[in-house]
């Protein structure tokens, strides 16, 4: 059996509690700077295990539960 090693962009959604957007921000990339990950289980109950980092622009879709109007298209979140 081989193992296959691959390099996927995955899109999150993450809160974040901080006094402002720079130090949310910030906090991010301090902790997801090749964080491990647990994404459940394979079919045959082995962990999903993997690194992930933060890069590129972050869009900041909602402050407080409110709706920033920068939603992606693609998230989970409504664009208003």
């Amino acid at each position: 059996m081989n193992e296959y090693l691959f390099d996927i962009k995955l899109f999150a959604s993450i809160r974040v509690n901080a006094a402002s957007e720079d130090e949310a921000r910030a906090t991010i990339l301090d902790h997801l700077d090749c964080a491990c990950v647990n994404a459940g289980a394979w079919p045959n109950g082995d962990p999903i295990l993997f690194e992930a980092s933060a890069s590129g622009d972050f869009h900041l879709i909602e402050i407080n539960g409110e709706p920033t109007c920068r939603a992606l298209p693609n998230s989970a979140f409504v664009v208003w």
